[in-house]
């Protein structure tokens, strides 16, 4: 029997690579700073079950936003009647356009237009509106597909923008998943206090820059085209729209007051310029979630694409508002539904039981291998240490977030990972008893086991991953010690265990084994 060297190295790095990066997670901070750059960063994160932290359920107020492009349809609608001179496209007589915030209706005036009218509109929209008629007249509104794909896009936009303003505070192991189809769970380990988390997520983030009516302001008569913000009469048309920023950052002002810049796209910094261009020496206001944040004079064109807010700002306001704008807004308003903070006593209390529970699982098997295979069942325990190991290493290195069903998981693997052993130790048993030697039956076990611990194991994995994607909260922290428990009971047990066998039987040479 020969022991390949490659195969031997392979797996002693890979067992020696496993025990660095979980060390770390078993040292206080003091300690860990002694470590090598390189393995500081490698450790468990703990689920809010485990560590405590904060909890907030937020739903996204999806009808606003629907309403809102229900409205949108009807500029749609006179935007393609009126047609294009410059583009050639001829208008379309209507009259009696109204909109309401389910649908839009108009007349067009000669019937010979109506099937134009139809496929213009139709075209406009992507065929995301269904058109009933009714003699002249079409009611417009958008269909159930597109209700619901703009629905879920908004849901899911929401998700990736509290994600990214949660980053930005320096949570490591945020969990962010959609409840429903209008909710989103935000859970954040090590937090006890989520004031500020609310504030920095709840908020729309909508900045719009809008010229100030000075005449409005002087004589206190507001046309229909002005609204009063904050004591500002600011005209309703929205000049620089801040959905063409790019980037934002905390900077200080001359007298190093913070403040933010920002940074616009193409699009946005050619807005802002002709916007700068061609007002100078008047005000415009910056307009953030319906306030007036500040009301600067233009003293000189701005044509580079950034800009600068100051507004009396802290410095914690200054990066929170960068945060927000860097980030991007929200399609819609977030509201907390339900909110509260898990204490860390109720997580060290879990890491306990559950702890002990998986302990005297582990010690159980560890007995009943030994008094069961003998020195064969020492080293099926060796290579059972060494899968726990493992999944704490790949819990480490992913990132992933080991909660109190992640343990149960664990828990559940001790009992599984042996069970390829037995399988194996029944077939080399059967060996034995028919007079062949140690090398022979070490071999001819591995053999013929090995398609059945791979189909056993392959099912469970399916069902694994099953759970991983479509399970959420704790049937997803149970997925994920549970696959990375097979993956390593896989790797210990037909690779290390048959290493450790094959070692075993060219150092001690033994005849025959006692099973």
């Amino acid at each position: 029997m020969k022991v390949s060297k490659f195969r031997f190295f392979s797996i002693l790095a890979v067992v020696l690579l496993s025990l660095m990066v979980v060390v770390p997670t078993f040292l206080d901070n003091e300690q860990r700073e002694k470590l090598p750059d390189f393995l500081k960063d490698y450790q468990i994160a703990l689920g809010l079950d485990l560590k405590g932290g904060a909890y907030i359920l937020l739903e996204a107020d999806i009808n606003s936003v629907i309403r809102e492009k229900n409205s949108q349809i009807k500029d749609i609608v006179r935007k393609e009647l009126r047609g294009n001179r410059e583009n050639n496209v001829e208008m379309i007589p209507y009259t009696n356009l109204n909109a309401t915030s389910n649908f839009t209706t108009v007349v067009i005036k000669n019937k010979s237009d109506l099937d134009k009218a139809v496929k213009r509109l139709k075209n406009a929209t992507m065929n995301q509106v269904q058109i009933e008629q009714d003699a002249n007249k079409l009611k417009i509104f958008y269909n159930n597909a597109s209700i619901e794909q703009i629905k879920s896009d908004i849901l899911n936009n929401s998700i990736e923008i509290v994600r990214r303003r949660v980053d930005s505070l320096g949570n490591k192991e945020p969990s962010i998943q959609k409840q429903g189809d209008r909710r989103i769970m935000v859970q954040l380990p090590g937090v006890d206090n989520p004031d500020r988390v609310k504030e920095l997520i709840g908020k729309t983030a909508k900045m719009t820059f809008h010229m100030v009516d000075e005449e409005a302001m002087q004589t206190g008569k507001i046309g229909v085209d002005a609204e009063v913000i904050d004591g500002i009469v600011i005209k309703k048309r929205v000049a620089v729209s801040g959905e063409n920023l790019t980037d934002s950052k905390v900077t200080y002002d001359q007298n190093g007051r913070p403040a933010v810049t920002t940074t616009f796209n193409s699009i946005g910094a050619r807005a802002f310029a002709k916007l700068t261009s061609e007002n100078v020496g008047k005000r415009f206001a910056i307009v953030l979630d319906g306030k007036v944040l500040s009301a600067p004079v233009i003293q000189e064109p701005i044509t580079g694409g950034y800009g600068q807010i100051t507004g009396g700002f802290t410095a914690e306001e200054a990066k929170d508002l960068s945060t927000m704008l860097r980030s991007g807004a929200l399609p819609c308003e977030l509201t907390v539904v339900e909110e509260r903070t898990v204490g860390a006593g109720l997580g060290a209390d879990s890491i306990q039981k559950g702890s002990f529970a998986s302990i005297l699982g582990l010690i159980i098997v560890l007995v009943f291998m030994v008094l069961t295979y003998g020195m064969l069942g020492i080293f099926s325990d060796i290579v059972l240490i060494l899968n726990i190991i493992l999944i704490f290493a790949g819990l480490a290195i992913t990132g992933a977030t080991l909660t109190l069903p992640g343990i149960a998981g664990i828990a559940l693997n001790i009992g599984m990972a042996v069970d390829a052993n037995i399988l194996i130790f029944e077939r080399m048993r059967e060996e034995v008893k028919s007079g062949f030697s140690a090398i022979k039956s070490i071999e001819d076990a591995f053999d013929n086991a090995f398609s059945a611990i791979m189909d056993s194991n392959i099912t469970t994995l399916a069902s694994a991953l099953i759970m991983f994607q479509f399970g959420t909260g704790p049937i997803k922290g149970f997925a994920v010690t549970l696959t990375m428990g097979i993956l390593a009971s896989l790797f210990t047990n037909i690779t290390c265990l048959k290493l450790i066998l094959e070692l075993w039987a060219k150092t001690g040479k033994p005849k025959k084994i006692d099973l």
